[in-house]
């Protein structure tokens, strides 16, 4: 697997920020007004909390116990693609 070295990411850290200063800061305007509203109930924060995935403390125990015998695989392959995927996220965001 090649990973693309366009020079894309590098280019958007290349270039200096400075700092604002008071005077650059644009006065506060009024917001505009809400066009709805949002509520959080419990029962819906406990609805999330149950089906978020569970903790699998077996599966820690055994990748550990993998990675101390030394049998532990890594794969170069999808580690890169998962970089790749999450920083074209945070890129396009």
């Amino acid at each position: 697997m090649k990973i693309d070295n366009s020079g894309k990411v590098a280019a958007a850290y290349g270039t200096p920020v400075r700092a604002a200063k008071k005077d650059d800061i644009p006065a506060k305007t009024a917001a505009p007004a809400a066009s709805g509203s949002v509520a959080i109930s419990m029962q819906g924060v406990e609805k999330a909390a149950k089906s978020a995935p569970a903790f699998d403390a077996d599966k820690v125990a055994a990748i550990r116990s993998a990675i101390a015998s030394g049998q532990f695989k890594i794969n170069p392959d999808a580690i890169a693609d998962s970089l790749i995927a999450s920083t074209r996220e945070l890129l396009a965001g």
